[in-house]
């Protein structure tokens, strides 16, 4: 049976008998009109005979659609690409910062051995020279402008005492960074004493049966200790000094020394330029106190004398004038006044202010006051004194004036007035 759907003049055939049996059926049976049936069907030949014959089979669903096996195109398949990286500019790694060369400006100055007073007799077993010592000052403390000087130029200064019900001894030590003025003290020491056998160069000359002076230097240092005691001693005790120095020698030499310390900017009008005729006065001293004389003496306090390192080491003006007057008694009288000037101490200046006003050192007759260009003033002086001292805070200095003379109640005025005169002059 051939199932091929007609096509051609066999297509054609078939559609004339399918319309033959169609009206004749219509006429054997006659049937109630139904509106517009004959319409649809006479439109659907006249639709199917207009379409042609293969075109009007394919609209019946008599021949497949040659379009249904067209294989149809694939979607295209989007490929997401991730978009390039934008270069990320390079930044050049930071150079390291530069090393300090100083201690912190506006810090409390250290010495530039590094170790404390404590450390320094434990290690150098101290308790084989003094039985048992004590610190004679707290470490750091400062009294005067020439002490907060001698800390910031580096130097590491330790007193220990030792007593009992019949004897007194005391040890002391100042250690700096080494220079050429450490000839001078290793001289002197030599001279009257010999070499000590220790350190990198030593010497020690112990006198009268009660002090002994001795010099060490050794890697980087230069120390300076003395030694006291209230009863004769004999050879044995010079063998205890020099073997307490030797064994400080060996304590120091392997530290590394710290920093310099460096006074902040604001200070720097007050560092030292010359000797005392740089420190000049917007009043004469005589026209102040009523004493002629004391102009024409403006010279340089003496260095502390305790050691060639000491001597060598503060940098602070020291500067004093010695006048006299006749008494009544035909008697001369002399008036002394110092001015001293620490460059960048204020935090000395700061120690002692607490010290002397709330710590262990609180008197009475120690006031506050004002001082014309000054931060800060502190004043020590009774009513009929024959000593007083005027302490000032300015440009994060020390400045101290001291008056030793006659007792008169117009000291504090004339003291307030120096400092205002030299301040006002610098």
């Amino acid at each position: 049976m051939n199932t091929e759907p007609p096509t051609g003049d066999d297509l054609t055939r078939m559609l004339v008998s399918m319309k033959t049996n169609v009206l004749e059926r219509a006429t054997d049976v006659p049937r109630r009109r139904r509106p517009g049936r004959r319409f649809g069907i006479a439109f659907g030949l006249v639709a199917l005979i207009g379409l042609g014959s293969a075109g009007g089979a394919v609209a019946l669903g008599l021949v497949p659609s040659p379009f249904e096996g067209l294989a149809q195109p694939e979607p295209t398949a989007v490929v997401s690409t991730e978009p390039a990286p934008s270069p990320t500019p390079t930044t050049a790694p930071p150079e390291p910062s530069a090393a300090p060369s100083t201690q912190p400006v506006g810090s409390t100055p250290q010495p530039y051995v590094p170790i404390d007073c404590a450390t320094l007799a434990t290690e150098s077993s101290l308790t084989s020279l003094l039985r048992a010592p004590e610190l004679a000052q707290d470490e750091g403390f400062v009294f005067t402008p020439r002490e907060a000087s001698l800390r910031q130029n580096g130097v590491q200064s330790c007193s220990w005492t030792s007593t009992s019900d019949t004897a007194s001894a005391q040890f002391t030590v100042d250690i700096a960074l080494d220079g050429p003025d450490s000839a001078e003290g290793l001289a002197a020491n030599r001279e009257g004493g010999g070499s000590l056998g220790v350190g990198d160069d030593s010497a020690l000359a112990c006198r009268d049966g009660f002090t002994c002076f001795g010099t060490v230097v050794v890697g980087d240092y230069w120390i300076e200790a003395g030694y006291t005691q209230s009863q004769t001693f004999g050879e044995e005790t010079d063998d205890l000094v020099g073997a307490q120095l030797g064994r400080l020698a060996d304590v120091v030499r392997p530290l590394e020394p710290r920093l310099p310390w460096v006074a902040p900017d604001v200070a720097q009008r007050w560092a030292v330029t010359g000797d005392c005729a740089t420190l000049a006065l917007g009043t004469p001293l005589g026209t102040v106190f009523g004493i002629p004389s004391l102009d024409g003496s403006w010279t340089e306090t003496s260095p502390d004398g305790r050691n060639p390192l000491v001597a060598v080491s503060s940098d602070e003006y020291g500067c004093q004038a010695t006048g006299s007057t006749e008494a009544y008694t035909d008697q001369l009288v002399y008036t002394e006044v110092e001015v001293h000037v620490a460059a960048g101490a204020g935090w000395g200046f700061e120690q002692f202010r607490e010290y002397a006003l709330t710590g262990r050192g609180a008197v009475d007759d120690v006031t506050t006051l004002e001082v014309p260009g000054a931060e800060d003033a502190l004043l020590q002086c009774a009513a009929m004194s024959s000593i007083c001292y005027l302490d000032v805070l300015v440009d994060d200095s020390w400045m101290r004036i001291i008056y030793k003379g006659p007792a008169s109640t117009d000291q504090r005025s004339r003291l307030v007035e120096v400092a205002a005169n030299v301040i006002a002059a610098r």
